[in-house]
């Protein structure tokens, strides 16, 4: 897997929640159209916001972020961001433990 790593260090907390809803809405609005494997978006205490995008394909991966460069530099405009990175990286190893449901 393909995964592109993104950090956003907004002005304070509250924006920083305010801009999560912003993401979260325009990322996971994306996630058929853009083939994502998998998303995540942690919000840390400091007002520093951790997105983790993974792709099956390299193809994919690079797609996504031609097309959502319109959305990640918005949110740097709105938000005034102190600071925002970009990094790639391939998944070694990943676990996702699978919801199940027991009746009983």
């Amino acid at each position: 897997m393909y995964s592109r790593i993104f950090t956003f260090c907004f002005q304070s907390l509250d924006a920083a929640k305010i801009g999560v809803g912003h993401l979260s809405t325009e990322i996971g609005g994306a996630i058929a159209q853009a083939n994502i494997a998998s998303l995540n978006i942690l919000l840390h205490k400091e007002g520093k916001v951790t997105m983790v995008v993974r792709f099956d394909s390299l193809e994919d991966m690079n797609r996504f972020t031609q097309e959502q460069s319109r959305v990640l530099a918005g949110i740097q405009d709105v938000f005034k961001l102190r600071e925002m990175t970009q990094n790639t990286a391939v998944s070694v190893y990943v676990f996702n433990r699978e919801a199940a449901t027991t009746i009983a």
